[in-house]
């Protein structure tokens, strides 16, 4: 493995610092002025969408940063065309004019990469990019800002660490040429991957015996999901519906385990992934599930991405243990239960092998079209209950998640 090389980090010391002066002299721009960005009413997004999307990319509420003419917080005069960011810490201010520390933005298809030149929005000390044992705000999960677990649950009473109460759920803010670069005319979700805490590529060791041939894919790189041609060398099958080959040893567990209706199709070719720790896995993406092969042993196993898929912060808080009935389960390893509907669900359709444990507790939506649909996270897969279907089998489904996964990160069109 090849040398990784360090990039520079501020430790929180500075952070106080900063603070400290801020106090005393009024603040950063952002920090200290409620953003221009606030959206009105209409534009604030009722539904929490933050998402950790793999690596060091988080989906995050942003404004426009506006306030031409003043000072940001490391002495750069705001212009009317700039590219920069402000995040809410003084931990990862870069020096004037400098790039220390660098984000990558990613918004309906268009991509930018600027600098951290300002502090905001709302607080001065949230490193929530950071992980929880880290931050400041250590009981929100790394990658939720304050803001937004103060805007959706009530954190810190609703407030920042000011005392002001949280108008909207915003955690960068966004210079006006980025803004306009991107293609955005106001507030709204953008995926933000904190480019510092991401390693450079390394040297790897060759593909697995049998796989000399397959995608090796970083885990900042769009996974092969365009549709292929068959390989005929026999070591594959092929789905023409998606276009894909499937290693006969997913194949062999993809029909042996339910097929499409708990995995889905595929949607990608079968290919090395290597994640930011270091991991090598060889995978595979299916609509609802991410099969992974070990090619020494043949054995298949599933990948937990329900971790990375959306669910309602409320939900995902752990619950106080209780004694198993009839009608629920509590499961103390995730601090989370299955109850009613979706425990018989569970328990007659693959339970811990196929499902994992449940990470959240049920939570309730209303789509674009006006279905109400009940919704709950499990390790590998999302149980959703639409009333509109009650008596048929499509009372329960499971979520498209990986489908979403490459949609949200902007992958999948």
């Amino acid at each position: 493995m090849g040398d990784r090389h360090t990039r520079p980090r501020r430790g929180l010391l500075l952070a106080g610092v900063a603070l400290l002066l801020a106090a005393l002299t009024g603040g950063p721009v952002a920090a200290e002025t409620p953003p221009e960005g606030v959206p009105s009413a209409e534009y604030v997004h009722e539904v929490d969408q933050h998402q950790y999307l793999g690596g060091a990319t988080w989906k995050v509420y942003g404004y426009q940063e506006g306030l031409v003419g003043h000072t940001t917080a490391n002495g750069h005069v705001i212009q009317p065309n700039d590219h920069f960011v402000a995040l809410p810490c003084f931990c990862v201010l870069s020096s004037q004019g400098g790039k220390e520390f660098q984000v990558k933005l990613e918004y309906k298809g268009k991509t930018a990469i600027v600098p951290v030149w300002d502090v905001g929005p709302w607080n001065v000390d949230d490193n929530y990019w950071d992980p929880q044992s880290e931050r400041k705000y250590s009981s929100l999960p790394q990658g939720y800002p304050e803001a937004a677990a103060a805007f959706y649950a009530g954190f810190n009473d609703g407030k920042d660490g000011w005392g002001r109460t949280i108008g909207s759920p915003g955690g960068i803010d966004i210079a006006d040429g980025t803004f306009a670069e991107l293609g955005m005319s106001g507030s709204d979700w953008v995926n933000v991957t904190f480019l510092w805490l991401e390693p450079d590529h390394w040297d790897l060791p060759a593909p697995a015996a049998g796989f000399a041939d397959i995608a090796t894919v970083w885990w900042d790189q769009r996974p092969p999901l365009d549709s292929t041609a068959p390989k005929s060398d026999g070591r594959f099958v092929w789905f023409d519906i998606t276009g894909h080959n499937v290693p006969n040893q997913l194949n062999d567990f993809w029909w042996g385990n339910g097929g499409w209706r708990r995995f889905g199709l595929p949607i990608s070719e079968f290919f090395r992934e290597v994640d930011m720790d270091g991991t090598i896995r060889y995978v595979q993406y299916f609509e609802r599930a991410i099969l992974s092969l070990d090619p020494a042993t043949s054995e298949v196993s599933l990948t937990p991405v329900g971790y990375r898929s959306h669910m309602e912060y409320t939900a995902s808080l752990p619950i106080d243990p209780f004694d198993d009935t009839s009608s629920a389960y509590y499961f103390p390893e995730t601090q989370h239960s299955v109850q009613n509907g979706f425990k018989w669900y569970w328990e007659h359709n693959g339970g811990y092998a196929i499902f994992g444990a449940p990470i959240s507790e049920e939570w309730s939506e209303t789509n674009a079209d006006g279905r109400k649909v009940v919704m709950q996270m499990f390790e590998y897969a999302r149980f959703e209950w639409w009333p509109d279907k009650v008596g048929t089998d499509e009372e329960i489904t499971r979520g498209l998640l990986t489908v979403e996964l490459m949609h949200d990160i902007g992958w999948l069109q």
